[in-house]
């Protein structure tokens, strides 16, 4: 079936990244900003999490930021606001893909959605768990990538059929979901 999307209002995500969240200030300059996301050296702890209520815009809700890092993308399907990413690497899983051909393995638990556009072997913020949170960034508002097969109940992150990471419903064996859907895709 050809790729679909399910609106932002629609998903919650499973935080499945070992650790607990310590902090629950957004970053000065806000969570994408230019001196700690998207930068060559990592300016938070690999793993560190950050707790936000989300109120004004969306769902209300907590919602999970994790920070990470870009391994390598799929050339062909930059990784940009909204990408669903997984780990790329079995011994640094906190380095992150979007490729399902270079991913450690599909389906997985572990996974995130990208704030902004990354650069290969650089740090930043994704959204990992809760509502998406939209207060905190309004460009994660509307539609993500579904593989069109995605109905009410638990989810996976799923083989796109433009090489990229989306959202699939969970096979019948035993899988360990990464989400909720609250409603089928479009």
């Amino acid at each position: 079936m050809a790729d679909s999307t399910i609106d932002s209002e629609l998903i919650l995500l499973y935080d499945n990244w070992p650790g607990k969240s310590l902090r629950s200030a957004i970053p000065t300059g806000g969570i994408t900003g230019s001196t700690h996301h998207n930068v060559a050296a990592a300016k938070y702890g690999i793993g560190e999490k950050i707790d936000v209520y989300n109120e004004s815009a969306g769902v209300p809700g907590w919602a999970t930021f994790i920070y990470l890092g870009i391994g390598t993308q799929n050339a062909a399907s930059l990784i940009a606001v909204k990408s669903f990413c997984i780990p790329d690497s079995a011994t640094l899983y906190y380095l992150l893909t979007n490729d399902p051909d270079d991913c450690i393995k599909l389906p997985t638990p572990l996974g995130c959605v990208a704030l902004s556009a990354m650069t290969d072997a650089y740090y930043g913020w994704f959204w990992c768990g809760g509502v998406v949170p939209e207060e905190a960034l309004s460009t994660l508002g509307g539609n993500f990538t579904t593989d069109g097969n995605v109905v009410a109940g638990g989810f996976i992150y799923h083989n796109g059929t433009a090489d990229y990471c989306n959202i699939s419903i969970a096979d019948t064996a035993p899988e360990v979901e990464a989400g909720f859907a609250l409603a089928g895709d479009v």
